[in-house]
This record gives structure tokens, C-alpha cells and sequence, in this order.
């Protein structure tokens, strides 16, 4: 069941990437964020998950595997699609960002319960709130970043 999930996650998330940029062009500020979160959750997982041993993917012996996959097409896909539909008002944005940690905290619940992640130390309360409060605030900065400067970047050449 766990890989079977952990798959399937994978193909969703894909699909709906594809129709989300249906709608929605995606922007080389979009893929950037997509790149960032991948080498954020890698550092993160691989830090916490197998050097601290607070968790593992799957199994123990093929953790590091599911991680890099996990960074590579599920988180950098995430960050994605948070950001391709990013409201520009201040409330809207911490509306916005409450619904994804929700979902985050179901798909964690969900991961869980199937074994695809198995946590040996973590403590989801308050662990995976707080995690998910960061992740998707420095997300949310680094884009909002990107927005003020993209419009500079070239006036200058």
C-alpha cells in the first residue's frame, strides 16, 4: 500500500500540474520555486529523516531513494502549483496558504496511515504545523521577492 500511494501521489500531482498550466502559463518564477523546494525538502528530509532518524520513507533500507523521488516530484510540484495561484492581497495569501498547510497535514495523515512515511521520533504536533508554516512562508517570500525584482533585473542591462 505504501508504494502504491507514494506512485500515485506522484501521478496526481503531475496531472494536476498539467491542468493547472493549462489555466494558468507557467513562469520561469514558478520553476524556480519548483527547484528551491525540491533541494529544500532533500536537505530537510535527508537532514531530519536519516541523519537524525526521526522518520523514514517506505523502508529504512531504500529511504534515501523515496526521498530524492519525494523532492524531485512531489515537493518541487507542490511549490509549484502553491505559487502558480498565489493571491496578490496580503489576507487572501494567509487564506490561501492555510487551505495548502491543511492539505499538507491530511497528505502527511494520509502518508502515515498507508506507511509510506513512518515516523520513529518525529512528533507531527507541532512538528509538521511548524514545518509546513515555514515552508510555505519562505515560499511565499521568495516568490514575492522574485515579483518586486523581476521587473529590474533587466533595466539594468
Amino acid at each position: 500500500m505504501n508504494i502504491l500511494f507514494f506512485y500515485t501521489s506522484i501521478v496526481v500531482l503531475w496531472i494536476t500540474l498539467s491542468v493547472c498550466i493549462y489555466y494558468k502559463p507557467l513562469e520561469f518564477r514558478n520553476t524556480v520555486i519548483g527547484i528551491t523546494a525540491s533541494a529544500f525538502a532533500l536537505v530537510y528530509d535527508v537532514t531530519l529523516g536519516d541523519h537524525f532518524g526521526l522518520y523514514y520513507y517506505v523502508n529504512p533500507q531504500v529511504s534515501t531513494t523515496y526521498m530524492v523521488l519525494a523532492a524531485l516530484f512531489i515537493y518541487s510540484i507542490i511549490g509549484i502549483i502553491y505559487t502558480l495561484f498565489l493571491p496578490k492581497d496580503y489576507t487572501k495569501v494567509l487564506v490561501y496558504t492555510t487551505i495548502w498547510i491543511v492539505v499538507m497535514l491530511l497528505f502527511e495523515y494520509v502518508s502515515v496511515k498507508t506507511k509510506t512515511i513512518v515516523f520513529t521520533g518525529w512528533q507531527p504536533v507541532p512538528w509538521s504545523f511548524v514545518s509546513y508554516v515555514v515552508t510555505f512562508g519562505w515560499m511565499y517570500m521568495f516568490y514575492r521577492y522574485m515579483m518586486k525584482h523581476r521587473d529590474n533585473s533587466f533595466a539594468s542591462q
